[in-house]
């Protein structure tokens, strides 16, 4: 046997066929920027994402795409602009008779083992940035309804005898308060920061 590594010459975080990100502002600055100043810890370095993490992250959306179509009857929609002409391309949309609902698609190495197992009105702290995105995109979408898929990897961990990856699901319906709130923090930081201008619009120098 004669091993021999070899370079692979694979592009990680590749975007799916076809698509093209936009040039502009996106929502995932606004919000990413109003985390980087509350946790700057987690969200404060300037490097970015890892590679392969995001990799594996867009990989999931992918191979979920075709479940999400034939059990949630969702659609991923593509890129939506605000008429502020912020860009957000959400995962996916379900429609009801309760009306649209979001659908985010998450897979994190964080642990699943404090996440809500019955009926509860929050989610763990960690996860304040997920729950700011969906409530970004709802505000903007006009729905108060959201479908949160994550992908554990690493599962409850330590924390139970039960290891293992878990894959969890939870519908959302936030109040018109919670909206309104995360709404005004993310603008009044992204105004501060200067991405946007007193209006509410981008501003062409940020983006």
């Amino acid at each position: 046997m004669v091993i021999t590594p070899i370079a692979h010459g694979l592009t990680l975080a590749a975007p799916a066929p076809g698509y093209v990100r936009s040039p502009g502002l996106h929502m995932s600055q606004l919000y990413g920027s109003l985390f980087a100043g509350l946790e700057p810890e987690r969200f404060g370095g300037k490097e970015g994402p890892d590679p392969l993490r995001l990799e594996l992250g867009l990989a999931l959306e992918e191979g979920l795409e075709q479940s999400l179509k034939d059990r949630f009857k969702a659609q991923r929609p593509g890129e939506f602009t605000t008429e502020e002409g912020i860009i957000f391309t959400p995962d996916g949309l379900m429609f009801r008779d309760e009306g649209m609902r979001l659908v985010e698609i998450k897979l994190t190495w964080m642990s699943s083992a404090d996440m809500p197992r019955t009926t509860a009105s929050s989610f763990p702290s960690k996860f304040d940035k997920w729950v700011c995105q969906m409530q970004c995109y709802c505000v903007k979408l006009d729905t108060p309804l959201a479908r949160l898929v994550a992908y554990f990897v690493n599962g409850p961990g330590s924390f139970t005898k039960k290891l293992g990856p878990e894959l969890l699901a939870w519908d959302i319906t936030f109040t018109a308060r919670e909206l309104k709130t995360a709404w005004t923090m993310v603008t009044n930081n992204a105004k501060h920061v200067g991405l946007l201008d007193s209006r509410g619009r981008p501003i062409p120098s940020a983006t």
